[in-house]
């Protein structure tokens, strides 16, 4: 089975691929993603995750006013 990669749009054989299951507000995603473009992909679930950790740790302080 061949898929096609979501980031750079390269066919790729099963085998090579990395699939990553995300559930959004949209609903569920499924990104196929190559080994080359794996760690850029990492990286910015990284991020996005950290940034979205911050704003849950920031929106649950107490204000002080």
């Amino acid at each position: 089975m061949k898929y096609v990669c979501n980031r750079c749009g390269n066919v790729i054989q099963e085998h090579d691929v990395t699939m990553h299951y995300t559930k959004d507000s949209n609903g569920l995603e499924i990104v196929a993603i190559c080994q080359m473009c794996l760690d850029d992909y990492l990286k910015k679930t990284k991020v996005d995750t950290d940034r979205k950790d911050e704003n849950t740790e920031r929106m649950e302080m107490k204000r002080k006013w």
